[in-house]
């Protein structure tokens, strides 16, 4: 990042009907000016669920608490809810942080091929059905999500750099792949929240791939261990089993507007288990810190595409020269949990 402090002198008359210069006072204000393109960049791909919300409250916070990378966009698909319901869940999210100078572009509202039923795991709406209506809330740009995800890549390409985290469905970044070859190349790091590492624990789909099976084959299939870092559920469940009493009485307690909006955002899905996995907020935590992954493989994948297979990974973990990408397979579940309290406790 580069900044620099800028001494501003001003004059300014103790009395506005003085005219004397002898009834003014000096005032030396000092301004911190920072050139955007050239601090590390961030943009987060979403299906604007209760989880995802709380990913980019936490981007969000470590933006303005802890000089964390600057986001620059949102970008929307269909997911955890139909993308209308996704566009004006990015629009309450980005309300409550009181960040609304965040474009948003609005993506995809179906998959490539086979568009499934996402559910209401969050709610009908994605965000706990509060029933609270917000105004004045800043409508979406007009480009799509598509070109903006190219168009900042090549924006950012010499300047800072640009990770991208999808936290849904892969269908914006793989229409981005297909659209521009060189795309995955112009960013700094793609991390892709989505998948399971498949074992007798795991046996169907993960819901982020699921829900567009031939998005995520492009994006495997382009991918290399340099741009891009797959974040599998499965070791979300495996290694940060939080409990949903941690969840509820220690982090759902920090008195602030921002915590008790995600409360009532995760309110439906809290209520379904007594754990707490969240996918989205770790894979934000992790882009943003990456010490408190302790332990990243290199692997090799294919997606099934048909039948009884269809979104079931078959992987192998291989040298880095080998690989298709690397992968986050484990997180140190108190760092973590120390991190969302340092943040969202700032």
């Amino acid at each position: 990042m580069i900044a620099r402090d800028c001494l501003f002198h001003l004059r300014h008359p103790l009395d506005k009907d003085d005219k004397s210069p002898f009834r003014q006072c000096d005032i030396c204000v000092r301004v911190r000016a920072v050139d955007p393109l050239h601090k590390k960049n961030l943009l987060i791909d979403n299906d604007a669920g209760g989880d995802d919300a709380m990913a980019i409250f936490l981007a969000l916070l470590n933006e303005k608490h802890f000089d964390g990378p600057h986001l620059i966009a949102l970008t929307t698909a269909n997911g955890n809810t139909c993308e209308n319901n996704v566009y004006v869940n990015n629009q309450r999210i980005l309300k409550v942080a009181n960040r609304q100078d965040v474009p948003i572009y609005r993506g995809s509202n179906s998959s490539l091929v086979v568009t499934p039923d996402g559910g209401a795991f969050f709610g009908q709406d994605g965000l706990g059905d509060t029933g609270e209506y917000l105004t004045d809330l800043v409508t979406a740009k007009l480009k799509t999500a598509v070109q903006a995800l190219i168009d900042f890549s090549v924006m950012y390409k010499d300047k800072g750099k640009l990770t991208i985290i999808t936290l849904g469905t892969l269908t914006n970044v793989a229409l981005a792949i297909k659209s521009d070859p060189h795309f995955l190349d112009r960013l700094e790091h793609l991390y892709v929240a989505a998948g399971h590492i498949h074992d007798e624990n795991n046996t169907e789909a993960e819901f982020n791939l699921h829900m567009d099976v031939e998005a995520y084959h492009i994006v495997a299939q382009n991918a290399n261990p340099d741009k891009v870092t797959f974040f599998p559920f499965s070791q979300v469940m495996k290694h940060l089993n939080i409990s949903r009493e941690w969840r509820e009485q220690v982090f759902g307690a920090i008195d602030s507007d921002i915590v008790r909006a995600q409360n009532k955002f995760e309110r439906f899905a809290i209520e379904q288990s007594d754990r707490w996995h969240a996918l989205d907020p770790a894979a934000v935590a992790v882009a943003l810190n990456p010490e408190l992954a302790t332990e990243y493989k290199y692997i090799k994948q294919e997606v099934g595409l048909c039948g009884s297979k269809r979104g079931i990974i078959s992987h192998s973990f291989v040298e880095k020269n080998e690989s298709m990408g690397r992968l986050i397979y484990s997180v140190d579940e108190e760092k973590y949990k120390k991190f969302l309290m340092d943040v969202f406790s700032a």
